[in-house]
């Protein structure tokens, strides 16, 4: 790096890139070495030697359950002015931060950095009261140059905090509700204000946030921690708009709507590389019955299942309820007389957190569901409504597309078909 390309680095940036040691692990999370924090960011190095660094990130709520968010400043090196959760960083190669009994060292680093980045007292978040939750592992291109590649430690904590910004750090701040973050993914996906959310951010906001995000306003965070999982994932800087776990290679992909798409790997890839688990009827193919509607072309999810035949009370219920990230499967007995789904139903749908709806029948107001982020299949449009009287089964096994589907299954969507899988798509 002789030729000082960087040579229009902000100083402090440029400062923390070569003196702070990031540790590089393997894709288990082993360490395996350290490097330079300039190196472990450099895209040329990353696919070349395949660093991956150790990388922390904070969700801090106050005690009316809002969400504190910050913005990158505009001299950080990677994803600058994007919007993001409360506090992203890595733990360095020093022996307070290489602690692994119960994430010790995480934690100690998510302390330091709320101090550097925001200007929260020590005593404002004890060590003990950062709740790990999960681990996430993904590769994020910023431009042609700098990128992201890490296994994040997700942190969670519930605090009332004295917060006084550092401008190298960080450009602004704000508490959002749950309804106040939908409206900026809704802002980011149509590109309005400029507004963008950094890719981690937007993986876990996708896979995660939302039913987490319950557990905390119940008290019950806890009960949401899964350390063992290493979630994989994979981000291409594309335009296209997705949220999708995936098994490929028998590891969890996960895929952000913010910054891309699932790159290489597809529904038709994971038919290709695990048919011994369609031979067995672990993994189903539904037939290719189904219209796309919907923002999300590809969503995936936990199947709650609805039998109802030209009424749509149930399902209207089913959607009124908080989604957290499930799939609706309604076997509408294939009725082409009416619609069991409108538009109303589907915007309460993705305001709850919806991630899909299937229906086995017809839908109306097509244009209204298109606007939607949420991914919905159905058979066919049809402009009559259907009847309300509230008859139906619900969470049963159902057959449709030539598959039975059991409540509880998983569903995994995208333009090639849908996949029905007995377990979740996990390592």
């Amino acid at each position: 790096m002789a030729d000082a390309p960087d040579a229009g680095m902000d100083a402090v940036q440029r400062r923390l890139m070569f003196e702070d040691e990031c540790i590089l692990v393997d894709e288990n999370d082993r360490v395996v070495g350290h490097d330079t924090k300039y190196n472990c960011h450099l895209m040329e190095k990353i696919e070349a030697e395949n660093l991956l660094h150790r990388a922390f990130s904070v969700f801090l709520f106050n005690s009316k359950n809002e969400l504190l968010l910050q913005q990158r400043s505009a001299t950080k090196v990677t994803f600058p002015l994007v919007w993001t959760n409360t506090c992203c960083s890595h733990p360095l190669y020093r022996e307070s931060e290489l602690i692994d009994e119960e994430c010790l060292g995480v934690r100690n680093a998510a302390q330091r950095k709320l101090l550097d980045e925001l200007g929260i007292p020590a005593e404002d978040v004890p060590v003990d009261q950062f709740i790990p939750l999960g681990r996430m592992l993904y590769k994020a291109p910023s431009d042609g140059k700098w990128g992201e590649h890490e296994l994040d430690y997700l942190l969670f904590t519930v605090r009332d905090v004295s917060v006084h910004p550092n401008p190298d750090e960080v450009a602004d701040i704000k508490y959002v509700n749950q309804e106040e973050l939908k409206e900026l993914l809704r802002k980011a996906d149509a590109g309005e204000e400029g507004l963008k959310l950094s890719p981690w951010f937007r993986l876990v906001v996708d896979n995660f946030l939302f039913k987490w995000w319950d557990h905390v306003e119940k008290r019950t965070i806890k009960e949401a921690a899964d350390m063992k999982t290493i979630h994989r994932t994979h981000i291409s800087y594309l335009s296209v708009s997705i949220s999708l776990p995936l098994l490929c290679s028998g590891v969890l992909l996960l895929c952000s709507s913010a910054w891309g798409q699932m790159a290489l790997v597809t529904t038709a890839e994971v038919c290709d590389a695990h048919s011994s688990l369609i031979v067995s009827g672990e993994l189903r193919v539904l037939e290719p019955i189904f219209q796309i509607y919907g923002r999300r072309q590809v969503f995936s999810g936990q199947v709650v299942t609805l039998k109802v035949f030209e009424d749509n009370v149930l399902v209207r219920g089913f959607l009124e309820e908080k989604g957290n990230g499930r799939v609706l499967v309604v076997d509408g007995g294939g009725s082409k007389r009416c619609a069991i789904l409108g538009g109303n139903p589907v915007v309460q749908a993705q305001n709850n957190g919806w991630a899909g709806i299937v229906v086995n029948g017809c839908i109306r107001d097509v244009d209204e569901i298109n606007g939607c982020d949420i991914g919905v299949r159905a058979l066919a449009s049809h402009p009559m409504k259907a009847n309300k009287k509230g008859t139906g089964e619900k969470q049963v096994p159902i057959t449709i597309a030539g598959t039975r589907i059991n409540d509880g299954e998983w569903l995994y969507a995208d333009t090639d078909g849908i996949l029905i899988s007995h377990t979740e798509l996990s390592v």
